[in-house]
């Protein structure tokens, strides 16, 4: 039996929708709200798998209600009933699994209610496919997808790939490169993995990611990024990564595996090894740099500085090879008092090739400038 909340103003509606739902069978009711505050506070220890909304609510109309709903229900989905025909793009628009016209047909109902089942099954087929992937798939397929560095830490078993060094770019559990439904939607995501596990206020999201708008529309933009953002999970087999409780979000950090651990694991280790030249590859650019986030700032000098510690403390100890490599990141990273030594670095490793290329960079950061 599914577990289902019905929320409508008239209580005559919540009445002939509960008879329904008892006709068509395979879904018991565990709550009927005719106020959208009275359904938040209870949703939670309810645990719902269906909710049935009414669109046209007071205070909080359902279009809106179903983004707080679902950032408190992850594992719900959502089917709106509306006495409008013109409510039903809105609607859709929230990517909902079904619209239901009052009064309710049972065979429309019979409809959403297999469209519900089959999104559950299709998730469970990709959640095991997944899960084959990341125990037992030859080693030659493994590398053939997905971002190279990431992909080659199956052994963890994580969901997701993110890389953060540079550009942040989100990948599926088979590789594929995810696409955001808004780039606040993205934001959104950026800025409750940045905070590793911790819950934010509601209120310092708002502050941050929409400072200049006003307090209802910041409010309603955030339900709705929270919305996509966990229709975009939710569609991998991780919609319950985003948790709420006490009006603070959170993202799971388990979950996700990330460039950025990859990279503090090789600080750590001093860039020894094998580990230290695929540490010095994960640093495309800086956290996050293409994104231009102000609330990433901080962090985002604090590793810079932290990673070019680490290379210049390595540097003293390095063979000829690998010095060159760390004076190659050094000058990349716009230190040009180095172009001199790394020069001399890629002639006494012999390779010819490289000198030039350190001179030109020695000569473009010169002319950049004078």
């Amino acid at each position: 039996m599914r577990r289902a909340i019905l929320i409508d103003d008239e209580e005559m509606a919540l009445d002939v929708l509960e008879i329904k739902l008892n006709e068509v069978g395979g879904v018991a009711v565990v709550g009927k709200f005719q106020l959208v505050g009275e359904a938040l506070r209870l949703c939670e220890s309810l645990r719902p798998e269906l909710i049935f909304l009414d669109i046209e609510m007071p205070g909080m109309n359902g279009l809106e209600a179903a983004g707080e709903l679902r950032a408190r229900c992850p594992d719900a989905e959502v089917i709106f009933v509306t006495a409008h025909h013109h409510y039903a793009v809105d609607a859709f628009g929230t990517e909902a699994i079904g619209y239901l016209l009052k009064p309710v047909a049972k065979d429309k109902l019979l409809q959403a209610l297999s469209r519900y089942e089959s999104q559950r099954a299709r998730l469970r087929r990709r959640g095991s496919a997944a899960e084959r992937a990341g125990s037992g798939a030859p080693e030659e397929d493994k590398q053939a997808s997905g971002p190279s560095s990431l992909e080659r830490s199956r052994a963890d078993k994580q969901a997701l790939s993110l890389k953060v060094l540079g550009s942040m770019e989100l990948y599926s559990p088979d590789g594929r490169l995810l696409t955001w439904r808004t780039r606040k939607t993205k934001e959104l995501f950026a800025y409750l993995w940045h905070h590793r596990g911790q819950p934010v206020y509601k209120y310092a999201i708002l502050e941050h990611l929409w400072p200049e708008d006003p307090a209802e529309r910041a409010q309603k933009l955030l339900h709705t990024s929270l919305y996509y953002l966990r229709s975009l999970l939710k569609s991998e087999g991780c919609g319950e990564i985003v948790r709420y409780g006490d009006e603070r979000y959170w993202i799971d950090p388990a979950a996700i595996r990330s460039d950025l651990e990859e990279l503090l694991d090789g600080l750590k280790a001093g860039f020894g090894g094998e580990g230290g030249q695929h540490a010095l590859a994960l640093y495309r650019g800086d956290y996050l740099e293409t994104d231009h986030y102000q609330w990433a700032d901080a962090y985002r000098l604090e590793l810079r500085s932290a990673f070019t510690a680490g290379l210049l403390e390595c540097l003293h100890r390095a063979g000829k090879e690998f010095r060159a490599m760390l004076l190659s990141k050094l000058v990349e990273l716009g230190h040009g008092e180095y172009d001199d030594l790394l020069a001399d670095a890629y002639d006494g490793g012999g390779d010819r090739s490289g000198a030039p290329q350190a001179l030109a960079i020695k000569e473009r950061n010169r002319l950049e400038e004078g």
